[in-house]
């Protein structure tokens, strides 16, 4: 039986790293803060890159309001799951 650990967060991944911090810092001068800046992971983008970490997956509305707002695309989202030590990406479909 595989032993499945109840952590699974998202990342939204950006055209560029500066997008990210930008869209990071909005959001932080705005006293959201619930996302994280966090390395892209090299399975999804390789070279120096930043995403946006969240929890919850309806976290992703705010984000994408705020992302068009200050024009900085995010060009996908990923679910992010630790199964046996391993993590598994899984690119979601979201809205746009």
């Amino acid at each position: 039986m595989i032993k499945r650990n109840e952590l699974t967060y998202y990342i939204a991944v950006f055209e560029s790293k500066n997008h990210a911090i930008y869209l990071y810092q909005h959001l932080r001068r705005k006293g959201i803060k619930e996302y994280e800046l966090v390395s892209t992971p090299c399975q999804i983008r390789s070279g120096c890159s930043y995403a946006l970490k969240f929890k919850v997956l309806e976290s992703y509305d705010l984000l994408q309001k705020e992302s068009v707002y200050i024009k900085c695309k995010i060009l996908s989202v990923y679910s992010i799951e630790r199964i046996n030590g391993k993590r598994i990406f899984k690119q979601i479909v979201v809205p746009t």
